[in-house]
């Protein structure tokens, strides 16, 4: 009898352990997606008959949202670029921002009061240029840019998102070139996708020609410029919750009490008491600790009533 007792209070314990696990069982949350912005990205570089002409290589303002969410943000960065060659900036990046949440993720971009010299010519001028991105986790991403006051090489211009942009030239000297010239392609970039967005305000793409005394003529490629750029991507979604799977309770054979080959005080042969499964976090364990607990509990209650049964024949 103390056999069959215990099966019984095995199988409530069994219970008792599911139930408390699966009540302080958490989801677990997706992580979201990635964002990030920079505010002037310079790099540029030419060098004429083996001598340096164009020498610059900076990144004004640059921010990546942080991994386990939140905001990265910097503020009211003086442009300039210090050891650079042939070439001078100024201006403000005035914020440079990228987030990271569960429902969305954003970034920008904001610069005030930019003018770009390359060899003592005035490429590029604007009052105002701004980047934005958001990438929410239900909805459509978005990507805008800003331009205010754009000039290039001293002309105003309208530059569209999303077309070859404007190409022009100038003028320059350079020692050692003849009929030297500096171009520059200026495009402007508003994409979405599915899964994310990339706004650019401002991407230059530079170039010198000129003719070598007594040589051939050079095409020279000088590099890129990035004028606000902020980009993210849709955070992934919540992961599915498994469905549980529950095991059937099986029905316990139970031998008639009129048998002649059992003797009533006979108690009846019971299995070893199985060990419990080691419990965890996942739901379909948890489920079959459940089903396992009240088979045990059945049975042990059957074996009793038969015994009680029999002790009163």
């Amino acid at each position: 009898m103390s056999v069959i007792r215990r099966i019984s209070a095995t199988g409530a314990i069994a219970i008792a352990v599911g139930a408390v696990a699966l009540s302080s069982a958490t989801p677990v949350l997706a992580a979201p997606g990635d964002a990030s912005a920079r505010g002037v990205v310079v790099d540029l570089s030419a060098t004429v008959a083996g001598v340096p002409v164009i020498t610059a290589d900076a990144v004004i303002g640059s921010v990546t949202a942080p991994p386990g969410g939140g905001t990265d943000t910097d503020t009211a960065l003086a442009i300039t670029l210090p050891g650079a060659l042939g070439v001078t900036a100024s201006g403000t990046v005035v914020e440079v921002s990228a987030t990271r949440g569960e429902t969305a993720s954003s970034a920008n971009a904001d610069i005030a009061n930019l003018a770009l010299t390359v060899l003592d010519t005035p490429v590029i001028d604007a009052d105002v240029i701004t980047a934005a991105v958001t990438c929410p986790q239900v909805g459509a991403q978005t990507a805008d840019t800003t331009l205010v006051g754009l000039e290039l090489f001293s002309t105003p211009i309208d530059l569209l998102p999303n077309t070859p942009g404007i190409t022009a030239s100038a003028a320059v000297a350079v020692p050692g070139l003849l009929d030297a010239s500096l171009s520059a392609t200026l495009t402007r970039v508003e994409s979405v996708t599915d899964a994310g967005a990339v706004a650019i305000a401002v991407q230059a793409t530079l170039r010198l020609t000129g003719t070598i005394i007594g040589g051939p003529l050079l095409d020279i490629p000088v590099g890129t410029v990035i004028l606000a750029e902020a980009t993210c991507e849709r955070p992934l979604g919540p992961s599915p919750t498994p469905t549980p799977t529950v095991t059937p309770t099986p029905t316990p054979t139970v031998t008639p009490t009129t048998s002649p080959t059992v003797a009533p005080t006979q108690p009846p042969t019971v299995s070893p008491v199985p060990t419990l499964p080691v419990t965890g976090s996942e739901p379909t364990q948890l489920w079959w600790l459940f089903g396992v607990g009240a088979a045990m509990v059945t049975i042990g209650g059957a074996a009793t009533l038969i015994l009680r049964r029999r002790s009163t024949e």
